[in-house]
């Protein structure tokens, strides 16, 4: 009787402890979304795609009409452009508390699909933010930045969501039955298989697994899960057959002199890119060796005490990661926003790992928390640092912005700003508008603040 009340109020306690992180982890992120302002590619998806003369996004209509012309003439990513365009199309406040929403729900659902079917595990949660901030690279770009968010952080939000189940299934075997969880299923595979090109494929990837180990045990699949399966196939499917995408790329192989190369030197050459992404990111580097030491520990603990399934779950997730990265031999260019499936899987697989590693050893117990304090002690120096970079960017836009009132109020609407550029550290990936005033970042910057003409120069 004792034991079991002490073990409640220990549970209790853990979820006290958990929520605290929930709501601290959220003010954090919030912080840096009120300071990032709107830039470049947020400038141009704030209007209707591809829309002569330019007209800004006024409605849901607008946004089907944009995302219409961006699956004929860009890119099958309607998903994530719609929500982006959404998102820009709300308040700046509302905006900002619902994108740092979306990273509390993504770090949650990860803390969920790790620790499945055991005891809270506030400590768990932290671990997976530390994670996420210290080690996805170009982590400003994918999580705070409006447009980068939406393509990577929101759908892999979407895409864990859906594979939550899926994995939750494996895990435990419920079966569950009805027409419209078919359908259900059905519709969402379509969304989260149209979601982004190397996820989706990851995604596939771990759900033909789930299935075929199923079908491997001669358990049978419940109808949810093959719809779900043929739903993701949809949608990747609609997503990579866009007319939009074949322009895209074209121009993008023209633009790199590749278009009259041999097959066999374009492989090369897009080999090489995927080849420079693990040499030269770090973090990807650290996240692999974690998982290994993981790993090792995993199978030093005691035999009888070891969940080979958990261990399973988690080589998927990781072996996913690798080939969200592989994937990408079918873009010329592999920017390293697109890291952001691998990191995140991989991230998973390590999480997994650590939620089923006994810590009933004196010294894995002094270790764990010894990793934890440094890895909030490191947090806490980035975070300053980069909370730092956003509020001297977010003060020059506003003295930029209150001078361009100021000129149109006059009557001034050929702006020339007289000023030094806007020099970012790299994993913003921030590119200021030029002297150029016929550049493309100057001509959507002058349209969305309606002026004739906008270009900086150096004073």
């Amino acid at each position: 009787m004792n034991y079991n009340k002490k073990k409640i109020t220990g549970d209790n306690t853990n979820k006290i402890i958990l929520g605290l992180f929930l709501l601290i982890f959220f003010i954090l992120v919030f912080l840096l979304n009120r300071l990032y302002p709107i830039h470049s590619d947020d400038w141009m998806y704030s209007f209707i795609f591809n829309e002569t003369p330019p007209k800004r996004i006024e409605s849901i209509l607008d946004i089907f009409v944009s995302q219409y012309n961006h699956y004929l003439y860009w890119g099958g990513r309607n998903v994530v452009h719609f929500i982006d365009q959404l998102l820009l199309l709300l308040n700046p406040i509302i905006r900002e508390i619902i994108n740092s929403i979306a990273y509390i729900l993504f770090a949650f659902i990860i803390y969920r699909i790790a620790n499945n079917g055991r005891p809270t595990n506030p400590f768990l949660f932290l671990l997976i933010n530390l994670l996420i901030w210290l080690l996805t690279p170009v982590f400003p770009q994918t999580v705070i930045w409006i447009t980068g968010s939406s393509n990577y952080l929101w759908g892999t939000l979407i895409i864990i969501v859906f594979l939550s189940y899926y994995y939750s299934f494996y895990l435990n075997e419920k079966k569950h039955k009805g027409v419209f969880r078919n359908i259900l299923f059905l519709l969402c595979g379509v969304i989260a298989g149209w979601t982004n090109e190397n996820s989706a494929i990851a995604l596939i990837f771990i759900l033909f697994n789930i299935l075929l180990y199923f079908k491997i045990r001669k358990i049978k699949i419940p109808m949810w899960a093959t719809y779900g399966f043929i739903g993701v196939c949809i949608g990747c499917i609609i997503m990579l057959l866009a007319p939009g995408n074949f322009i895209r790329s074209k121009d993008t192989h023209a633009a790199f002199n590749l278009t009259d190369k041999p097959f066999m030197d374009v492989l090369e050459y897009k080999a090489r890119n995927i080849y420079w992404i693990y040499k030269y990111v770090n973090s990807i580097g650290i996240l692999i060796v974690i998982y290994a030491c993981f790993t090792f520990l995993f199978f030093c603990q005691n035999k009888d005490s070891r969940n080979y399934k958990a261990w399973f779950g988690s080589l998927l997730f990781f072996t996913a990661a690798h080939v969200s990265a592989f994937a990408m031999i079918g873009s010329p260019i592999f920017p390293l926003r697109a890291t952001f499936c691998l990191s995140s899987f991989m991230i998973i697989s390590i999480c997994i790992l650590y939620a089923n590693i006994s810590l009933s050893n004196l010294t894995l117990k002094i270790g764990n928390i010894l990793i934890l304090i440094a890895g909030t002690t490191i947090f806490v120096f980035t975070y300053i640092e980069r909370y730092q970079v956003l509020s001297s960017l977010s003060d020059r836009y506003q003295q930029r912005e209150l001078y361009i009132e100021d000129q149109k109020e006059i009557g001034n609407k050929d702006i020339i700003l007289k000023e030094s550029p806007i020099i970012l550290p790299a994993e913003f990936d921030f590119e200021d508008i030029s002297g150029d005033p016929t550049s493309w970042r100057n001509t959507i910057c002058a349209d969305y603040y309606k002026l004739n003409s906008i270009k900086r120069i150096d004073p």
